[in-house]
Formats: C-alpha cells, sequence, structure tokens
C-alpha cells in the first residue's frame, strides 16, 4: 500500500536580500551591444557555411591539420557563439540544455556542453572590487589573497585566501561591469522576442516575453551574492534542525561578504563523482552518499528550496568525512503550494504508482485543456515501467527528456522547480550508481526511502516548533 504525503506546514524562510535589479542601460550600450552580437552571430554562421561548402575542410587540408578536422554543426556553431558573447549567453545556454521539449533535440543535446568557462580578470581588477564592496578597512583584514584564480566562469572567479587570524577562506568576486552587460543583453533579448510574438502566432503560444523576463529576475538574483549568501545559512540551519551534523555547506563570512564579493570557509575533500578517489579515502562511500542525498532531500521538505546545481564539483567528501554541498548560487524554490505535489511525485515515482504518477503531475502543470488521467497514467507507464529494467537499473538519464516531451504532448506546462528537481535526481542517480552500482539509485533504493519518508514526518513537527 502507498503512503501519500498529507501533513505540509507552511515554512516560515527569512526573505531574502532585496536583489539588485539589472540596471536599466543607455540605448548606446544596448546598441553597441547588438553590433557585438550580430558581428559573433555573423562570424560563426560564415563559419558554417564555409564548412557545409568544404571550404573548412580545405583549410584544414592546406595546412596539414586535416586530422583535426571536424564537421560544424548548426546547433555547435550556435553554441560556440553563446560561449564567445559571454555571462548572458552561457545562461541562456543553459535554458536550452533543460528544454528538451521546449527546442529541437539536437540543440538541447549540445547546448548540455555550454562550457562556463572563460579567461580571468586580472588580479588588480578584483583588488578594486573587493576595496569597492567591503572598504580599506576590511580588506586589511586578509592576510593574503592567492593572485592565481582557483576557478573563472563567466559570472565570478574564485581566490584562495587567509585571514589575519589564520582561516582558510576563498573569496568569490563578481566580474567587473557585469551587470551593466547582462542588462543590456536583457534589453536586446526582450526587443528580439516581443518583434518574434508580433510575428508568429506559435511563437506567441510560447510566451517568449515571459521567458525572457523570468530568465532576467533569475539572473538578477544570481548576481547577488547576499542571496547565495543566505542560502548557505538557512542550508546548515536545516542540517541543525533535522540533526544532520555530518552534512555542511561553507560559512559564510558575513563582515566580509557583499553584493558582489562572497567570502566564505575552504572545503577540503574529493568530488563525490570521483569515484577512485572516493574509494581510498578510507570512508564508506554509499554510506557517506546516502547521507548527502538524504540531506538534499531534508533540505526540499524543511526550507523553501533546495540546491540547483548538484554536479561534481559542488557536492564533496570532506577530508573529515563530512559531505559539502558549495556553490548556492542556482537554487530551485518551492513554493509551500506546490511542495505537496512535487514530493508526491518524488513517491509516486519511488512506489513506481504510474496512476499516482499522473494526477501529482496534473496537479501540478497548468493546461489549457482538461486532462484525462487515465489515459494519461497509461502513457506514462508505458513510457518509463521499461527504464525500471532490472538488469540496466534505472536509466534515470532518460527521465527529464521523456517527461517533458510527454507533459508537452498534453499540454502541461510543468513548473521549472519540478524539472530542476528531476534533473538534480539525474546527478544524484549517476553517483549513486558508480559507487553502488546498477542496482542503487535515488527513487528506487529502499533504504533511502525509507529514510526520506521518516524525515517527512519529521520535516513536518520541525516547521510545527518552528
Amino acid at each position: 500500500m502507498t503512503q501519500s504525503l498529507v501533513v505540509v506546514v507552511e515554512p516560515v524562510p527569512a526573505p531574502l536580500a532585496q536583489p539588485r535589479t539589472l540596471p536599466t542601460p543607455p540605448v548606446a550600450a544596448v546598441l553597441w551591444r547588438m553590433v557585438v552580437v550580430l558581428a559573433v552571430s555573423v562570424f560563426f554562421a560564415g563559419v558554417w557555411l564555409a564548412d557545409r561548402v568544404g571550404l573548412r575542410f580545405v583549410w584544414y587540408s592546406l595546412r596539414a591539420r586535416r586530422a583535426e578536422y571536424r564537421a560544424l554543426s548548426l546547433p555547435r556553431a550556435v553554441r560556440l557563439a553563446f560561449e564567445r558573447l559571454g555571462p548572458t549567453y552561457v545562461k541562456l545556454g543553459q535554458l536550452v540544455a533543460s528544454g528538451e521539449a521546449l527546442f529541437p533535440p539536437a540543440f538541447s543535446a549540445e547546448f548540455q556542453r555550454c562550457l562556463d568557462r572563460v579567461p580571468a580578470f586580472s588580479f588588480e581588477q578584483v583588488k578594486r572590487t573587493l576595496a569597492a564592496e567591503l572598504g580599506e578597512g576590511e580588506l586589511a583584514r586578509f592576510r593574503s589573497i592567492d593572485s592565481v584564480p582557483m576557478a573563472a566562469a563567466s559570472i565570478a572567479q574564485v581566490h584562495a585566501a587567509t585571514l589575519d587570524d589564520g582561516q582558510e577562506v576563498v573569496i568569490k568576486i563578481q566580474r567587473p561591469r557585469l551587470a551593466e552587460v547582462v542588462g543590456a543583453d536583457v534589453v536586446l533579448m526582450r526587443w528580439i522576442a516581443r518583434v518574434t510574438a508580433f510575428v508568429s502566432k506559435r511563437a506567441r503560444q510560447s510566451h517568449p516575453v515571459g521567458i525572457v523576463d523570468d530568465f532576467a529576475h533569475n539572473l538578477s538574483e544570481e548576481l547577488d551574492f547576499r542571496n547565495e549568501a543566505r542560502r548557505m545559512r538557512e542550508f546548515n540551519q536545516v542540517m541543525g534542525r533535522m540533526g544532520t551534523s555530518s552534512v555542511a555547506a561553507p560559512v559564510v563570512v558575513r563582515e566580509l561578504s557583499g553584493p558582489r564579493v562572497l567570502t566564505m570557509e575552504r572545503f577540503r575533500g574529493v568530488s563525490v563523482a570521483d569515484t577512485a578517489l572516493v574509494q581510498a579515502s578510507g570512508y564508506d562511500g554509499q554510506e557517506r552518499l546516502r547521507t548527502g542525498i538524504r540531506a538534499w532531500f531534508q533540505c526540499l521538505l524543511v526550507a523553501d528550496f533546495f540546491h540547483g546545481d548538484v554536479h561534481g564539483g559542488n557536492f564533496m567528501l570532506l577530508d573529515d568525512g563530512r559531505i559539502g554541498f558549495l556553490d548556492f548560487g542556482i537554487v530551485g524554490t518551492l513554493p509551500v503550494e506546490r511542495q505537496a505535489g512535487v514530493l508526491e511525485y518524488v513517491l509516486a515515482f519511488q512506489s513506481r504508482d504510474f496512476g499516482r504518477l499522473a494526477r501529482a503531475m496534473v496537479a501540478l502543470g497548468a493546461s489549457r485543456e482538461p486532462v484525462d488521467p487515465d489515459t494519461f497514467a497509461r502513457e506514462l507507464e508505458a513510457l518509463y515501467a521499461p527504464l525500471f529494467d532490472a538488469a540496466e537499473g534505472f536509466r534515470i538519464a532518460e527521465l527529464v527528456p521523456n517527461l517533458l516531451r510527454l507533459a508537452h504532448r498534453h499540454d502541461l506546462s510543468l513548473p521549472r522547480d519540478l524539472v530542476l528537481i528531476s534533473k538534480q535526481l539525474v546527478y544524484l542517480d549517476r553517483y549513486a550508481r558508480a559507487l553502488g552500482g546498477e542496482r542503487m539509485n535515488v527513487l528506487t533504493d529502499a533504504g533511502l526511502r525509507d529514510v526520506l519518508m521518516q524525515d517527512m514526518l519529521r520535516a513536518a513537527a520541525v516547521r510545527l516548533a518552528a
């Protein structure tokens, strides 16, 4: 007999920092950005056309580099253009990668490889940003700051540092003038969305202006590092309330953080995705992984958010045996009115109850036409039952695209939260099967399922006590 989630008490989260809205750029800045976008687009379009007619192959051959030649598909050309155009378009590329039902499969597949790597900006710019955000007095608290960044991405780069009391920290510093560039890009995107909606009825049905507005809102929140700091603090509070002392996010140094600078304790350890290093650590990798996955779900149950980017670099087995979650720049929010439905969706998958799964999805998805739950349940069973093949394990990587395509077929507009949760399950299942074999996965593991049911009841009690 399956169990339904019936106890839901509204959480009372602390408010997010008031996000700094994207600046309204002058018309000249938008026009200049338009020139840059057109120039990059024309360049990559020209390279793609040259490849189509064989000129790229000839060029490689004449330079004795024929072995390096690789045909340039249109999706790859667009991806390379997006990477060249910088952070706004890298983030847009990630949206394409997650929109398997909205974009052609070849584009969604190609944009899974969209690289968020760019050259580092200078250490002089780092020091200027730190002085502007923290002031010279607080800046003096850093005994040393490594001039070479640990990592550089389109939004920020990270430097190791030591405080005056000897504590090791890392500093996340936002790229100079980033908000201005992103603001111009968003204005340009809105122009394009309005024109597209005006000339195309099919495009109007996808609400392109609304998509851009939602994209801009999410990006503006990510650019304000105070939101990330708050999420890290709240994650640690949730772990404390649930009694999960062996999982943590880095502790934020508040007085050395601000909208464009985030200073936090330094974690040392190995990526959970690195199976060999996890197995060589001396800790029980499967047990530690189960603890980390359970903690991810606990945050989903108790707070109004969940970590939305648990790739290997953000999910660590620390040297002291704890599990560490890093980088809370991308999070999913789960409003209370949707929380029960999303958890019901997860439980339905765990129990393989496709009628229950259909009802949960219909309840979550806005639709212009009535959906027959029985028909939908039969289609879900036909689609997903083969994925539970006992010999191969649950092929969860196929969950998201199939889920979106089926919802699109029934005109169901599923919430972003559900899609983002499903994508994190893909990551978590990949780690589970690497450490525990094909039969260990996040949706059918009996041990994990049992503790999650316990956590649901405990989370309700924690909320009542809050």
